[in-house]
């Protein structure tokens, strides 16, 4: 995620991150760098990239959290108030597939597709949340498409700084305006 798009939360209180798909926990940790007082949490289905994000976070002496769950199932007991993304952005039978099963699961739609993340959203966000979805240019149609039959709303495209194409779609629940 860009500066651009975190620097919507500059002034917020302390919030309860998820970083969704976290693979090796980048973002994760990088924001836990940041913003020391936020809770933030990893989520990926693949268990290898997991504790390898909980070995970067322990290296860095951080105590943030990972979990292995399939976001196609998982349900939060506390909503959260800001999900970050980088989902899986290829369609399956569109582009080359990459012989490394780790890159395969992250780059395409295996393990889920857009539909699944907007049905995580709908789980997992706080009412007054919101979330940050990185998608292509070519994908935003079908993003804009989806999220219109949705109690959720794009509220905003933030051109992604070296990421020719791409942007950081901000959502939240239809009616809850900052």
């Amino acid at each position: 995620m860009t500066n651009t798009a975190l620097s919507l939360f500059a002034d917020c209180p302390p919030q309860q991150v998820l970083d969704l798909g976290t693979g090796c926990g980048i973002i994760a940790i990088s924001l836990a760098m940041a913003r020391p007082s936020w809770k933030i949490m990893g989520l990926d289905i693949q268990p290898h990239l997991v504790e390898l994000a909980k070995y970067n976070a322990e290296l860095c002496s951080l105590k943030t959290e990972f979990q292995v769950a399939d976001l196609c199932t998982f349900t939060a007991e506390t909503p959260y108030t800001l999900i970050l993304s980088n989902p899986p952005w290829q369609p399956l039978g569109r582009g080359k597939i990459s012989p490394y099963p780790a890159k395969y699961i992250s780059r395409f739609e295996v393990m889920c597709s857009m539909t699944d993340i907007l049905s995580f959203l709908k789980r997992n966000l706080a009412i007054e949340g919101d979330a940050l979805l990185l998608y292509p240019a070519f994908r935003i149609p079908e993003l804009q498409a989806l999220i219109s039959k949705s109690s959720l709303d794009i509220m905003d495209l933030i051109e992604c700084a070296g990421f020719r194409n791409h942007f950081i779609c901000h959502i939240h629940y239809k009616g809850h305006k900052k």
